[in-house]
């Protein structure tokens, strides 16, 4: 999976989520939108995954090794955790020694981000809950001040959790996280609108998801120029987007010509470098 689609670890990725409707779009794009992809093939648990759990709430190695696979598959499925999962033509499980460990540090991560979320006081926590659309989990005493902390905090990691996952799995879906330019361009090409249209798509199925659009361009003029260059190409993604009424969700950042993907004086690493990233978080 892109490490551009990883979930952003820190608090941070935590931001403004109202549900929006979509907006009408012009025949161009409407001739564009395909189907989405059939859900991918997972095999089906009769039984209820037994969980096993150390004191802090979450799995060591050996509450693990104890588990049939069925029980592991079941609880990487809850953790997010589906993609990594690999399985015979018989449906056994081929890398439980990898899914253990990616379990245990699902765990530790969490761990992480509930930490951050105690360090924070009563007004920061309550801001959070409300940029993730969690506004009807808060519970004020007669003074106005926050009466379901513990609760709050498992409500934003269960919402962090279903965030990180959609991700994950979009991630094995999309066409594409990157969209290319012609020579000293903005404009964007059919593919290019394609490809913004399952983002768009994507972005109002999942509410709770933020987009970090990354603007680039080749080595060719001068710094200042192609960082301008970079932020009006990402721009211009945001313009479609906005036909989604995306807007609040989005933001732009432009590296101009300061992070190739490719180095080189020629058109093969020039033609690469003209680029917008989606970054989701």
């Amino acid at each position: 999976m892109s490490k551009k689609i990883l979930l952003l670890s820190s608090v941070i990725f935590l931001s403004s989520c109202a549900t929006t409707n979509i907006s009408e779009l012009g025949d161009k794009f409407l001739d564009l939108i395909n189907p989405s992809d059939a859900p991918t093939e997972s095999i089906d648990l009769s039984e209820e995954a037994l969980v096993m759990t150390t004191d802090g709430g979450e799995f060591s190695i050996s509450d693990l090794e104890v588990l049939s696979n069925d029980e592991l598959i079941a609880i990487a499925k809850e953790k997010g955790l589906e993609d990594l999962i690999l399985l015979d033509e018989d449906g056994n499980l081929l890398n439980r020694e990898q899914i253990i460990n990616a379990i245990v540090e699902s765990g530790a991560l969490l761990e992480s981000r509930s930490d951050e979320l105690e360090s924070m006081s009563d007004d920061e926590l309550i801001e959070v809950a409300v940029a993730k659309g969690l506004g009807d989990e808060i519970e004020l005493d007669v003074d106005g001040n926050l009466a379901n902390k513990e609760e709050l905090i498992e409500a934003i990691l269960e919402s962090a959790a279903a965030t990180e996952a959609a991700i994950s799995e979009f991630g094995n879906q999309a066409e594409s996280f990157t969209l290319y330019f012609a020579y000293d361009d903005t404009e964007i090409d059919e593919v290019a609108t394609r490809i913004i249209i399952q983002h768009a798509n994507f972005m109002q199925n999942n509410p709770s998801v933020n987009l970090r659009l990354e603007g680039h361009a080749d080595e060719r003029g001068t710094r200042e120029y192609n960082l301008a260059l970079g932020e009006n190409r990402a721009l211009s993604v945001k313009e479609v987007l906005g036909l989604y009424n995306l807007d609040d969700r989005i933001i732009v950042v432009s590296y101009g010509e300061e992070d190739p993907v490719l180095t080189g004086s020629n058109e093969a690493a020039w033609e690469k470098n003209r680029r917008v990233e989606l970054v989701y978080y």
